[in-house]
């Protein structure tokens, strides 16, 4: 028996070296601004009822970061669908964290694309401005993501994103967002 587990020994050592996707670790509690959940019950019910997912606009300096997707090459909102267990506010700081490994603080609802997807104002205070304008995502978010692009949202235009009917609002949605500095 010894000498056949010895046999496997290889095996094993192969699978455990190239088989495995690096998990991600666990996701950090959600922060959002304390009037966020008041606010969207109170004026944005109606929108938030039909909505499929939520994400972030971060803005860095005069920038917006967005992920670039790796199945289709363009450019997307960092964010996803939702679970069970999470508020819109919470799986728009989630998914942020999963594609970008960024932990944001979503402080504020901006509007709904016609994919059904929330935007949120969030911030981050994790140095981004000193980071390059393309960096590489976590080792957990590359099945997903090719890379974090930090862009001029009035220098792309709509073939730049996955969802081309998504740039107006991206760039109403950058104008209005106030992030703190």
């Amino acid at each position: 028996m010894t000498s056949f587990l010895f046999r496997l020994s290889p095996i094993f050592a192969l699978l455990t070296l190239l088989g495995c996707t690096p998990l991600a670790p666990n996701e950090p509690a959600c922060r959002m601004s304390p009037t966020l959940e008041t606010e969207i019950d109170a004026h944005h019910a109606q929108e938030i009822a039909t909505a499929k997912g939520a994400a972030c606009i971060i803005k860095s300096q005069e920038k917006v970061v967005l992920i670039r997707h790796r199945l289709t090459g363009k450019l997307d909102f960092p964010g996803g669908g939702f679970s069970d267990d999470n508020s819109t506010a919470c799986t728009a700081h989630r998914e942020t964290w999963e594609e970008t490994g960024f932990n944001v603080s979503v402080e504020t609802y901006l509007a709904k694309t016609n994919n059904g997807l929330l935007l949120f104002g969030c911030d981050l205070d994790a140095g981004i401005d000193t980071l390059p304008d393309v960096f590489e995502p976590p080792p957990w978010a590359t099945i997903e993501v090719s890379a974090i692009e930090k862009v001029d949202p009035f220098l792309i235009d709509h073939q730049d994103l996955r969802f081309k009917d998504d740039l107006i609002l991206l760039r109403d949605s950058f104008i209005s967002f106030d992030a703190k500095k």
